[in-house]
């Protein structure tokens, strides 16, 4: 379940904006997936809306296009940080901060070469499991499921996770390990390079 932050954005302009301003705000290069998952992942920008912008904001000049080893990457430019800080008061800031955040978020879990998944089945006594599965390196390394009395609260562990899975992974295994190192060291919004 994603948290849709606002409505999703209509109009061209805005889009653009709000595509430089997720970019401007993670500072440093990313490549097309990157850039497209962190843009679409809260509902606020349709998938559509986005493979028409982007190469817009290529061609105008406010993303720019290197080569590296890892093949393309992209990063806004001087021009595209003036126009997201000059336009960027069209979209609600609460909006921006929660793409932002959870753009770091996703960024730093890939980083990690770790994934997750979750699903809720109805159980046949009328009462939910909810079932998630931790990976790295295409290995599942956790698994833990919780049977709740109803769908709605198994919907709200769903949308917990979603918010920090790396967090909900780390305290998971501090308590196994009896360690809580690893959720001191817990910097979500960090970015990890």
């Amino acid at each position: 379940m994603t948290e849709t932050l606002q409505a999703p954005l209509r109009e061209m302009g805005d889009i653009k904006i709000f595509i430089l301003s997720l970019m401007a705000g993670i500072d440093r290069p990313l490549d097309f997936i990157e850039v497209n998952d962190i843009v679409i992942q809260n509902g606020v920008v349709r998938p559509f809306d986005f493979c028409v912008a982007f190469p817009e904001l290529i061609e105008t000049g406010h993303v720019a296009v290197q080569e590296t080893e890892r093949g393309e990457v992209y990063t806004v430019t001087e021009l595209g940080r003036e126009a997201a800080y000059n336009l960027g008061s069209k979209i609600l800031h609460t909006t921006k901060d929660k793409a932002l955040q959870n753009a770091i978020l996703l960024l730093n879990l890939r980083s990690t070469g770790g994934e997750y998944r979750y699903s809720t089945q109805a159980l046949p006594n009328g009462r939910f499991q909810l079932q998630i599965s931790f990976i790295e390196n295409g290995e599942e390394t956790l698994a833990v499921s919780v049977v709740t009395e109803t769908r709605r609260e198994a919907e709200n562990m769903e949308f917990e996770l979603e918010q920090h899975p790396d967090l909900f992974r780390r305290v998971l295994l501090s308590m196994l390990y009896g360690n809580a190192g690893p959720v001191r060291e817990y910097r979500p919004y960090l970015l990890i390079n």
